[in-house]
């Protein structure tokens, strides 16, 4: 998947019909399993590790899921979220920056220990229990949601086929002008294979989060890919 600036393509309309039922997912405040051990004072290093375990591949081993954040403020941190398997291999990686929690607010209006709370709130609701569940998600007709899904996982192909062609591990920047590639791939793709995935992943158990603006992920283990794969994304 594409990550930090994540080449934030836009999908059809009809991803705008899942915004209110986002909101309510991104605003939860759920009691999450997470650790933080960031520094807050005005001026200091900012470092914070959030884990939890979930069994996401459904193979009854719980995968270790990391979320860490460190940078020079609380507005400027390097996020990265990991999914590693119990030998600690790397399934999936993720990367954003801490400024496009801020995408709708005025930072300079804000004093630096509310732009800090800000991202902890934001940081603490990543792992929370109800990022994780099974079934469909929201209350959208089947014909959105489906679309929206089929959808997501072209562009999850596309964007998996860059990788293995320019070589980059999970959770690696897309090389300069990948959007467009993308595109042409994902026009590529065939309707069978997302159609196999749709079955395969529409009850099966995802992760969702939040990666800052209007950017939020939902992700599930394929056994036919041997790889997690995005199952929707907006916008």
């Amino acid at each position: 998947m594409m990550t930090r600036s994540a080449s934030r393509r836009t999908l059809p309309a009809t991803a705008f019909l899942l915004s209110t039922l986002l909101a309510a997912a991104c605003a939860a405040a759920d009691d999450a399993r997470t650790a933080d051990s960031g520094a807050t004072q005005p001026g200091a290093s900012v470092r914070s590790r959030y884990s939890r375990a979930e069994d996401l591949t459904g193979d009854g081993r719980a995968e270790r899921l990391v979320l860490t954040a460190e940078g020079p403020n609380h507005d400027s941190l390097d996020i990265r979220l990991e999914i590693r398997s119990p030998d600690d291999s790397l399934l999936y990686a993720s990367t954003w920056d801490s400024r496009f929690y801020f995408q709708y607010d005025d930072r300079r209006a804000m004093t630096d220990s509310a732009a800090a709370l800000k991202v902890r709130t934001q940081l603490n609701r990543v792992l929370v229990d109800t990022a994780f569940r099974v079934g469909p998600r929201g209350t959208a007709s089947d014909t959105v949601r489906l679309a929206m899904m089929r959808d997501a996982i072209r562009y999850d192909i596309a964007t998996n086929q860059l990788r293995a062609e320019h070589g980059l591990a999970p959770g690696e920047p897309l090389p300069p002008a990948a959007h467009d590639s993308v595109n042409v791939l994902a026009r590529a793709v065939p309707a069978a294979r997302i159609a196999a995935l749709v079955a395969e992943l529409e009850n099966r158990k995802s992760f969702q989060y939040f990666a800052g603006g209007e950017v939020t992920y939902a992700i599930a283990w394929s056994d036919q890919e041997r790889r997690f794969v995005t199952i929707f994304s907006c916008c």
